[in-house]
């Protein structure tokens, strides 16, 4: 599902369309009716107020047309929208030559549990070919399309907009091209508002082959270099529609922009780079101009690292990647894995701007072992405002403590001094404590910068290098540390996503309850409050360790502006090799060590202490070898 293409599959035509682009015409500038601030839609229209309507009802998602099975003259057709919470609701307008219809409730099957209208277009399918034009509105209750008032942002309650001088009444069009589109408005519809505003829908005709339909031809999408927006049908049960407030977009097909590198080939190896979209915009945030000579982000990250790049939509435009938005971020990574099954799983890479700065913390505190190295561009530790002059109440969501899990995975990090929406000092604090905790990281400070500084330079040449620089993830390190916090995955209201949660992390192969060889910690007293398991484990089966620490201290001209750097660079080193584990656990009731990916033979000898009685559990692979419980200690 690849919106903006069309394919020939064993009897079946089928269209798919971009999604939450149902904005009518672009009659000027009237309030851009979307919830996401920063990135308005073109068009201008606004639904009727009501939940029958859902502020999403004439979305098209797919268009299907096969030759009629009654009558071979004849054409069948299914639209799939988006949104249908009532039967007499949709309207879909249709254009086959010279005759227009018009299909509602009246004369078409209409399924909201399927989300589809179900029609014969009358000797559609007469000739070779069917030239067709398809758009969504409102039913009128008498078979026709509702009219509107033209756009305006004064509507009185329950009045709703679908504007342009010639009065069209059409929310979304069908056959809004990749061509059309190349990386197109906020939502991918301004050549379908223009086209709304001026009536002129000649640019949105498709020409269906019936003969290709008759001999059942099938031909394939052959996903070339380039941006893309993919759909996928979401395990998420959220209801319908767009709504005021997170989780804002619904329905069941979600969108993602997806970048295909220039080197991709199939079957050749590649990144997979994570890439996540602000506050207050979407999955297109990265997309760029239409320029082909414009160098954007997906260009010099994506091409300059042999990368697919996938920008989650997230659910809403202020999820921060918590709940519902964590769960769509790993329905999309476990998309694209499906989708380029030639994707390097050693080689996984995370980034961020602003609230995806955030998210960038937050995935790679919760499952450091998925990825390669990580960059965060003003981005915040924590789902909101920290300005660093003292530690915030303790919220599952502050990414600070939890920092020590970060040990393997280089991090860059780049920040503003004028940011006038993330504190500098908060962003510097965070940064110390990678320094702190020895970590390898780089820390740019640029004195004349603001928030969206960097966003509007578009210069992510520094950023790439580090990404190139650490390349693929550390899969056996001497020593693990950990800090698990259950409550840090989902929101107490939100227990219900546990099972598919748990299904997504193990389709992207990533893990929250451990890192490397440690797996499955147990952090006692989980089920009923708040609390945080520690793990500090060193495994003498591994001989290559951790060396000296080089502090970086400098300044750079490189990149979008002068910068102060710091940081972190931590050499390798080798030990003597022997079957022992050691170190510490605190607040952890069990675990289990894969003595394989440990370097361990046998189950070791154990220098480990605890706060409490620990049952450790020892495999190779799937197999236990052995377990072993460590007695709490002696009350003092």
């Amino acid at each position: 599902m690849v919106a903006g293409t069309a394919r020939y599959d064993q009897g079946e035509w089928i269209y798919n369309d971009f999604v939450y682009d149902d904005y009518g015409a672009d009659t000027g500038s009237w309030g851009q009716p979307n919830v996401v601030s920063l990135a308005g839609a073109s068009g201008d229209a606004r639904y009727p107020t009501g939940p029958e309507f859902a502020g999403n009802a004439a979305d098209i998602v797919e268009v299907r047309a096969r030759s009629s099975r009654a009558n071979r003259e004849d054409l069948d057709v299914r639209v799939t929208l988006q949104t249908i919470v009532a039967a007499n609701v949709p309207a879909i307008w249709v254009r086959s030559g010279a005759a227009e219809h018009v299909f509602t409730v009246r004369n078409a099957t209409v399924d909201p549990r399927a989300n589809t209208v179900e029609f014969t277009l009358p000797r559609g399918a007469t000739g070779n070919t069917a030239a067709l034009s398809i758009g969504a509105g409102l039913h009128d209750g008498t078979g026709g399309l509702r009219p509107g008032v033209p756009g305006n942002n004064r509507q009185e309650p329950g009045d709703y907009t679908t504007g342009g001088p010639t009065d069209n009444r059409l929310f979304d069009v069908a056959f809004n091209s990749r061509s059309d589109e190349p990386r197109g408005g906020p939502w991918n519809e301004d050549a379908q508002s223009d086209a709304l505003a001026a009536g002129d829908l000649s640019a949105f005709v498709e020409t269906i082959d019936i003969t290709a339909l008759r001999r059942r031809a099938r031909t394939t999408l052959d996903l070339r270099p380039g941006y893309y927006v993919r759909l996928f049908r979401s395990r998420q049960e959220l209801g319908e529609g767009i709504r005021e407030s997170f989780p804002q977009y619904a329905g069941k097909f979600q969108p993602y922009a997806l970048w295909v590198p220039d080197s991709y080939r199939p079957g050749r190896p590649t990144h997979l780079l994570l890439s996540l979209h602000s506050l207050s915009v979407h999955h297109n945030q990265y997309r760029g101009g239409t320029s082909p000579t414009y160098s954007t982000y997906y260009e010099q990250l994506g091409d300059g690292l042999d990368a697919v790049v996938v920008t989650p939509l997230g659910r809403g435009p202020d999820g921060w990647y918590l709940d519902e938005a964590f769960v769509d971020t790993l329905e999309v990574w476990s998309d694209a894995l499906a989708t380029f099954p030639s994707i390097d799983r050693e080689k996984s890479l995370v980034t961020g701007y602003s609230m995806g700065g955030y998210g960038t913390y937050r995935f790679s505190t919760l499952a450091p072992d998925s990825f390669a190295s990580a960059v965060s561009v003003v981005g915040p530790p924590t789902s909101g405002i920290w300005t660093g002059l003292d530690m915030p109440a303790d919220d599952p969501y502050f990414t600070y403590p939890q920092l020590e899990n970060t040990r393997h995975v280089p991090f860059w990090i780049t920040q503003g001094v004028l940011d006038e929406l993330v504190p500098a000092y908060g962003v510097t604090r965070q940064a110390q404590r990678f320094g702190e905790l020895g970590h390898e990281y780089r820390f740019s400070l640029h004195p004349g910068e603001d928030h969206l500084s960097f966003s509007v330079k578009d210069d992510w040449s520094r950023e790439a290098a580090w990404f190139a620089g650490h390349p693929a993830r550390t899969t056996s390190p001497r020593d693990v540390t950990l800090r698990v916090r259950p409550a840090s995955l989902l929101s107490p209201d939100r227990k219900h996503l546990v099972p598919l949660l748990s299904r997504l992390l193990d389709e992207v192969g990533a893990q929250v309850d451990g890192a490397y060889w440690v797996r499955d910690v147990v952090v006692a007293g989980a089920k009923t409050a708040d609390v945080t398991g520690a793990v500090n484990l060193t495994s003498h089966g591994i001989a290559r360790t951790r060396g000296a620490q080089t502090a970086v201290q400098g300044a750079g001209v490189d990149g979008p502006s002068p910068y102060v750097l710091t940081g972190n660079d931590v050499a390798r080193a080798g030990a003597a090799r022997e079957p022992r584990l050691t170190g510490s656990l605190a607040g952890v009731a069990a675990l289990t060590i894969d003595l394989q990916a440990a370097g361990l033979s046998r189950v070791p000898d154990l220098g480990i202490a605890t706060d409490r009685q620990v049952t450790i559990t020892f495999v190779v692979g799937n197999r236990v070898a052995g377990t072993r419980t460590l007695p709490a200690p002696p009350p003092r």
